[in-house]
């Protein structure tokens, strides 16, 4: 498919760029653009389950994760777990 976008039709614009997001979430939307919504109770438990987590991995020897308590809060240890809550690994 190719879209030809003329800038000085601004309707046209629009329309291409709904368009391109329809074709995006059909043929492309693997997870690069998912977004995933959940409310704040939702949210106060997944931090909760993140907290724990951590703590388990620090108490844990032979984990690897969480090393020691300012591993607990670092982007790596919240990044493992982002990951795995945003493919559903819940």
């Amino acid at each position: 498919m190719t879209i030809v976008i003329d800038s000085d039709d601004r309707e046209g614009l629009d329309a291409a760029l709904r368009i391109a997001r329809l074709m995006h979430d059909k043929y492309v939307s693997t997870g690069t653009s998912h977004k995933e919504s959940f409310g704040k109770i939702e949210f106060i438990k997944m931090l909760r389950k993140f907290m724990k987590e951590s703590v388990n991995h620090l108490n844990d020897e032979d984990s690897d994760q969480v090393k020691s308590l300012g591993d607990m809060g670092n982007l790596r240890n919240a990044k493992r777990f982002a990951d795995r809550m945003f493919r559903g690994e819940r």
